[in-house]
């Protein structure tokens, strides 16, 4: 190259650049001295430092302090988090939960066991300490107490009546047979009323009653009369220090009778005898009249 009648060498020429403007250090650049237009830098060219006073679209970062840390193995968070809106996660761990109301969809478990479910507690659930509950529709107690039905049991899941006790193969039971009050045995077994440990009345399987000690009638009793008039009433023949007393309107024609027995005569008249004494047990024995009616 010629220039003025000169050779220069373009070669080996440095070239400097028209209005060449000085060179600016990292940390003179002002943000009015560069010119950027909205949504002009990526993220992609961004690289370390700090971003204070943070804000996007969806973020908000007013913090003064490190509260989020995320790395490819876990993210901590420092603080408190408040959520507004719903978390959905495969696994959720704790290691303490504080909560005024937990809304689950079905069950809650402990390490894979069934706790609480919607309408019950899980089966995994084994001691409590309830102090009150509901109305109960059911309740079982194994080999002790059973409830269900408008019936209880104790020793027995099957009560017959509406209480029922079972021991020692014995079921009895406490309940109405058409609106009468009942209280017995079910099956056909002895039962018995006492005090002190000690049996007062015993009633046999075929309805034979004993009384094991004295007994006071307070009112009129009947004996095969249903509403007694007098104090003792008796419809039958009465038996007493082995003499029968009985009534008939003649002297006894059959049957067997022991000596002193007396037949009282059911239709008196003038000249006719009170009554028929037996003087030599037999069948129907030897019998004379007395008190004849004058």
């Amino acid at each position: 190259m010629i220039v003025n009648d000169q050779s220069i060498n373009t070669h080996t020429m440095a070239l400097k650049p028209i209005n060449l403007q000085p060179r600016i250090s990292e940390k003179s650049v002002k943000v009015s001295d560069i010119d950027l237009k909205q949504n002009s830098i990526s993220g992609d060219v961004i690289d370390g430092g700090t971003i204070t006073n943070f804000n996007s679209t969806g973020i908000k970062d007013s913090g003064t302090q490190k509260i989020l840390e995320i790395s490819d193995e876990v993210t901590n968070i420092y603080n408190d988090v408040f959520i507004r809106g719903q978390i959905n996660c495969q696994t959720l761990q704790y290691n303490r939960a504080e909560v005024p109301v937990l809304d689950v969809k079905d069950a809650i478990r402990i390490d894979g066991n069934e706790v609480v479910w919607r309408t019950h507690l899980g089966k995994s659930v084994k001691q409590s300490y309830l102090t009150k509950v509901g109305t109960l529709e059911n309740l079982e107690v194994k080999d002790t107490f059973y409830a269900n039905d408008k019936r209880v049991g104790i020793n027995t899941t099957v009560p017959n009546k509406t209480f029922a006790v079972k021991s020692n193969g014995v079921e009895v039971v406490i309940g109405s047979d058409d609106a009468t009050g009942y209280v017995g045995t079910f099956e056909p077994r002895p039962f018995a009323i006492g005090t002190d440990d000690k049996q007062r009345i015993h009633i046999t399987t075929n309805g034979k009653i004993t009384l094991k000690s004295s007994t006071v009638v307070e009112g009129k009793l009947g004996i095969n009369i249903k509403n007694p008039q007098e104090d003792l009433e008796v419809a039958g023949n009465i038996k007493f220090q082995e003499k029968t007393f009985s009534y008939n309107s003649n002297v006894p024609q059959s049957g067997t009778w022991s000596k002193g027995s007396i037949v009282w005569n059911s239709a008196p008249e003038l000249n006719k005898p009170i009554g028929w004494v037996c003087l030599k047990g037999g069948s129907p024995g030897h019998w004379r009249p007395f008190g004849i009616i004058l």
